[in-house]
């Protein structure tokens, strides 16, 4: 594989693949489709890959002890692969009506956070959750959007990263042990370009990689928000990466094919594929939510 090059290593067709998950105990890749209630699961080895069929919609994964921690719609659930067994664990109460989960990710503290947001992405209805160890869920003081994406952390967890996808902004946050968000900031924006801001990844250095919608690109971002590189998708709308591999050195990346055309999907076969490139600097070991 050459070095930021991307290439296509799975064909799925997903209508939204998203929220790819590397487990390092598997050797094993691991995203969703919401749109198609199915998981997905890329061996790298065999460069075989597998669809499982969900009960829910699930719009986002973590690792947890053997199993997958999913939550979509307004609920989360543990779904066993090896039975391909799910197991709710809890339905979010409170929310507007139309709202559903949309994107998520483990904290430094191992706990679970997750945004919903409304369903018709017509109003700005978004919150923020933490889902703790002991199964709690807390209510987290980041403003309200139309469509909320990405959730990573800084290497040090001193700053939380998110995207607000309709203004095109990607946002930053300090973030300390009390589990509070201050000093709300514009990391970086899309809006010069047609792109926008979807799901991220944080590398070793603290640059985070971001998935650009409608941009057909993957841009790095250096920690004080500047571009470092840009790199080409053959298609156009990417909607998550994370680091996988041994080493930690390749990229995986989810795209969809929902919305286009006919006359853009046949301009670009891969939509909706798995992607990978290999990059110089390794992204940082995969957190597991350690709740049971």
């Amino acid at each position: 594989m050459t070095l930021y090059e991307p290439q296509c290593v799975a064909p799925t067709s997903c209508l939204l693949g998203q929220s790819p998950v590397w487990s390092p105990s598997e050797g094993l890749l691991w995203w969703v489709d919401p749109k198609r209630a199915k998981l997905h699961r890329y061996n790298p080895k065999t460069t075989n890959a597998r669809r499982y069929d969900l009960p829910i919609k699930a719009s986002v994964i973590a690792l947890s002890q053997g199993e997958l921690l999913m939550a979509g719609d307004l609920e989360l659930g543990f779904f066993d692969p090896s039975t391909e067994e799910y197991a709710h664990l809890v339905t979010l109460e409170g929310e507007p009506e139309g709202n559903k989960i949309n994107a998520g990710g483990v904290a430094p503290d191992n706990s679970f956070w997750f945004v919903t947001m409304d369903g018709d992405e017509a109003d700005a209805k978004s919150a923020w959750y933490r889902f703790a160890p002991d199964r709690a869920i807390e209510p987290l003081n980041a403003p309200r959007v139309i469509i909320p994406s990405s959730a990573c952390f800084s290497p040090d967890g001193a700053t939380f990263y998110t995207c607000d996808v309709t203004e095109q902004e990607i946002l930053s946050f300090d973030h300390d042990d009390a589990r509070s968000l201050t000093n709300r900031r514009v990391f970086a924006t899309t809006s010069s370009g047609a792109g926008y801001p979807d799901g991220s990844a944080i590398d070793a250095e603290g640059c985070l990689w971001n998935a650009e919608w409608d941009g057909g690109r993957l841009v790095r971002y250096r920690p004080d928000g500047k571009i470092d590189r840009v790199v080409k998708l053959a298609a156009s709308r990417p909607t998550g990466c994370c680091f996988g591999g041994k080493d930690l050195k390749t990229l995986y990346i989810t795209t969809a094919r929902t919305g286009l055309t006919a006359w853009q999907m046949d301009a670009q076969p891969f939509a909706g594929s798995l992607f990978a490139m290999q990059v110089e600097t390794p992204g940082q070991p995969c957190r597991e939510w350690t709740g049971h």
